[in-house]
């Protein structure tokens, strides 16, 4: 059992995650009004510069994107990223027993749909039909049926799933990779990586979610993407679980057609590299599953419940395995 009593906040979103916060505060917790608040014996402290000694005194429970110095030695027990992606966090997390969770929120959804929105103009031609509009031309295409596309999902974790609904929404059959192959929710099947040539030769589009850990990086490279045949390739996970030169190579040879990069190893991306200006390439600055204040406000909400009553809370972070 823990109850956090003095959350710390910071970073850009702090303000507005302190406002949901107070706002839920005085909404009773009862549908006949006389519950009590829902944040009883809350403090909060929102910081609009770096978290100083004192502030890390004062807390029992922090949330931002990254931590800051002398997390771990200020004896805070629970830690909450206001991001999906956890390894900045784990790194400074890692031997401690400090408590750490991570929003998910609305962003599978969100992700799932930045997805939709980077394949499907191609598939219902709508830059050739802008062209020939502009030409005053007037000549039928031949659609591409989503029912008979392929989708491979790299990372079956609560980003992947999200990602794999929204794309079976429309019709493709999905195939989640994994490095157990175990079953989840809203896949169709789900195969373990080791076994999964076969799927990634007959995909038409492979997306990767995938945390960033030891074992992920770099992990998509020269043998995954050699066993693509054409595929479209979308990068929501973690920019450095991908090989840039085995993407280079793949687009030369062809067995990746395009790619879809919204991470990258460094971010942003240095103006020299190849990437900006290859024309299978296409860049987005890390906005596929933009973070929301209300999201996390509920997600702080729901996990200090969990710990108030002794049970783990979903969006736990295994510090071992690093998600």
């Amino acid at each position: 059992m823990f109850l956090a009593r003095r959350l710390l906040l910071a970073g850009e979103l702090a303000p507005a995650v302190a406002e949901h916060l107070r706002d839920c505060a005085r909404e009773p917790d009862r549908s006949d009004g006389t519950g009590p608040a829902r944040l009883p014996e809350l403090d909060l402290r929102v910081l609009d510069a770096a978290a100083t000694a004192d502030d890390l005194a004062w807390a029992d429970s922090f949330s931002g994107v990254t931590a800051p110095p002398g997390l771990t030695a200020a004896g805070i027990g629970w830690v909450h990223t206001m991001a999906a992606g956890v390894d900045g966090m784990v790194a400074a997390l890692t031997g401690s027993d400090v408590v750490l969770t991570r929003t998910i929120g609305s962003m599978p959804r969100a992700i799932g749909t930045y997805v939709l929105a980077h394949v499907l103009p191609e598939l219902t031609h709508v830059a050739e039909y802008r062209a020939q509009q502009d030409r005053h031309e007037w000549r039928r295409l031949e659609p591409a049926r989503v029912e008979r596309r392929r989708a491979v999902v790299l990372g079956t974790g609560e980003i992947g799933a999200g990602v794999a609904e929204v794309l079976r929404a429309v019709g493709y059959s999905v195939t989640g990779l994994s490095r157990s192959g175990r079953h989840r929710p809203g896949f169709d099947r789900v195969v373990a990586l080791a076994d999964g040539a076969t799927d990634l030769a007959a995909a038409d589009l492979l997306i990767l979610a995938l945390p960033l850990t030891e074992s992920t990086r770099g992990l998509v490279g020269p043998g995954v993407l050699g066993s693509l045949r054409g595929a479209v390739v979308v990068n929501v996970g973690r920019g450095a679980t991908l090989d840039p030169g085995a993407l280079r190579a793949a687009l030369d040879a062809g067995s990746v057609r395009r790619a879809v990069l919204d991470v990258v190893e460094t971010e942003p991306l240095p103006a020299d590299d190849w990437r900006w200006d290859h024309p299978g390439v296409t860049l987005t600055p890390h906005v596929s599953g933009p973070t929301e204040a209300v999201d996390i406000a509920e997600e702080l909400l729901a996990v200090r419940a969990d710990l108030a009553a002794g049970r783990r809370p979903s969006t736990t972070v295994d510090l071992g395995r690093g998600y």
